[in-house]
């Protein structure tokens, strides 16, 4: 079992990924991978699904979600795994945080609409888009309407009309980890090495250190864009303060560059506690 292939950190479409359920779960069947995590922005919608998938496919699952957080105006994700599905009060900070996501797109394009005579409040909420080709709906309207080519470039529309992350009124880090701890979860920083500076490594584990200090149960150490020191320096956390160690491809299907099982990491490299057993 100790050499089952993991990933928890993949994405369907029910978010910004491009696959549905069923194809993640085919095409980690495919890739070796033998425990695996859906843990889409925000929505727990495909969970369901998903976990049935798995379990026909012979492939351990976690019930898993990705929660956008704050410190300040610094943006985090954090990874929920292992929390009470029926939870009403947990569901229900879930889908108010996916409002707040979807809202920045809405917000963008009432700033947007003063300078382009195309784009209007109306004509975006009846906009409709193929959710197969991964993205959020704010980046194919805009793309929709010629103002660029690709989705990937149509995300710098947000920073230049001021519409960035801290302006989205998402929870704290640490009123995060409450919800998920009061729903019987752990919660998981997310690629950490892609959200505070690595620049220098000591200066990097004393911010990881303050904001693993907010509660977190663990840290997803095995990132596609880990450096070996950036995954040294997060596993020696993980050791010394006896927390969950995770791995993820954080694949998005077309909407990205990682495939799901990407990382070729085994279950006896991360350390899961009883998550498996739930």
């Amino acid at each position: 079992m100790n050499d089952l292939l993991v990933d928890l950190h993949s994405h369907s479409f029910f978010s910004d990924g491009s696959m549905s359920p069923e194809e993640l779960v085919k095409a980690a069947k495919e890739n070796g991978v033998g425990v695996l995590a859906l843990t889409d922005h925000n929505t727990v919608d495909g969970n369901e699904l998903f976990g049935d998938e798995c379990s026909k496919n012979n492939i351990k699952h976690i019930h898993a979600v990705e929660i956008d957080a704050l410190d300040g105006s610094e943006h985090f994700h954090v990874l929920a795994y292992g929390f009470d599905s029926k939870d009403k009060e947990f569901i229900d900070f879930i889908r108010h945080v996916r409002f707040l996501l979807d809202e920045t797109s809405v917000k963008l394009v009432e700033l947007m609409q003063k300078d382009y005579p195309d784009i209007s409040i109306h004509d975006f909420m009846e906009f409709s888009y193929d959710k197969r080709l991964g993205g959020w709906k704010g980046l194919h309207y805009i793309m929709s309407k010629g103002l660029t080519t690709s989705l990937e470039d149509s995300i710098k529309f947000y920073p230049q009309y001021n519409m960035t992350w801290d302006k989205s009124g998402y929870p704290s880090i640490a009123a995060t980890i409450y919800r998920i701890k009061k729903a019987g979860g752990y919660s998981v920083l997310a690629h950490p090495g892609t959200l505070i500076d690595t620049s220098n490594i000591n200066d990097f584990k004393t911010e990881l250190r303050r904001v693993v200090s907010f509660g977190l149960d663990g840290i997803e150490c095995y990132y596609p864009t880990h450096s070996d020191e950036v995954t040294r320096a997060c596993l020696d956390i993980c050791e010394e303060k006896n927390l969950l160690i995770t791995a993820g491809s954080d694949c998005h299907g077309v909407f990205g560059k990682t495939q799901v099982g990407d990382m070729k990491i085994t279950l006896d490299k991360i350390f899961l506690k009883d998550l498996l057993n739930r």
